[in-house]
């Protein structure tokens, strides 16, 4: 029934977004047709998540704060989507232990390696737990970027603007060092070069 829902939703998302936006997707060729994968992405807006979600063409998950899942509407929502409640004074613990999880059952797992929005596009520094997951599960990385989602929805509104929104699935790469805080590095490095 859930996947029923998560379908459902995806189609009107992609209708919604289709009408509000001018948007593109390019390299949805680059995320594997099975396996676990980890798409790492900049992060603009609180729209990012849902965007790539309907952009990618295999199912998402999301680790979201908990407090979220008490929103009603919201809670069925996100729930949907993929979204998994973390506990924010137990983030990073939680965080990783259902990053693991999900990746070892061959899923998809949304990271924004920055940690948090960042609506000026300027990609900051990495947290490690991008590349910690990547190296611990195996599973090959998918450097993403979005432009636009912070025109789209920007910081503080809460209403959609139309926007010119475009989801750049970069090629996948493979972390295979325990550096990794340069490990992360680089999967920024690359996310920044997208076009």
């Amino acid at each position: 029934m859930r996947n029923f829902f998560y379908i459902c939703a995806k189609l009107l998302g992609f209708s919604l977004f289709k009408i509000l936006f001018d948007w593109e997707i390019k390299g949805k060729e680059n995320i594997p047709r099975k396996g676990g994968f980890i798409i790492a992405s900049n992060h603009l807006s609180y729209l990012d998540p849902p965007i790539i979600g309907i952009a990618s063409p295999r199912k998402v998950h999301y680790l979201a704060k908990s407090s979220l899942f008490q929103i009603p509407v919201l809670n069925f929502l996100i729930k949907i989507y993929g979204a998994i409640p973390i506990e924010r004074e137990k983030e990073y613990s939680i965080s990783i232990r259902k990053g693991i999880e999900i990746l070892k059952k061959g899923e998809g797992l949304v990271i924004f390696p920055e940690g948090t929005r960042n609506p000026e596009g300027n990609i900051e520094m990495p947290k490690k737990g991008v590349s910690f997951l990547a190296y611990k599960t195996g599973v090959p990385v998918i450097p993403t970027k979005l432009k636009g989602t912070e025109k789209a929805l920007p910081k503080g509104k809460k209403f959609l603007k139309p926007a010119k929104v475009k989801v750049i699935f970069g090629s996948s790469i493979k972390v295979e060092n325990n550096d990794y805080i340069n490990q992360a590095n680089r999967i920024m490095k690359i996310i920044k070069e997208l076009n």
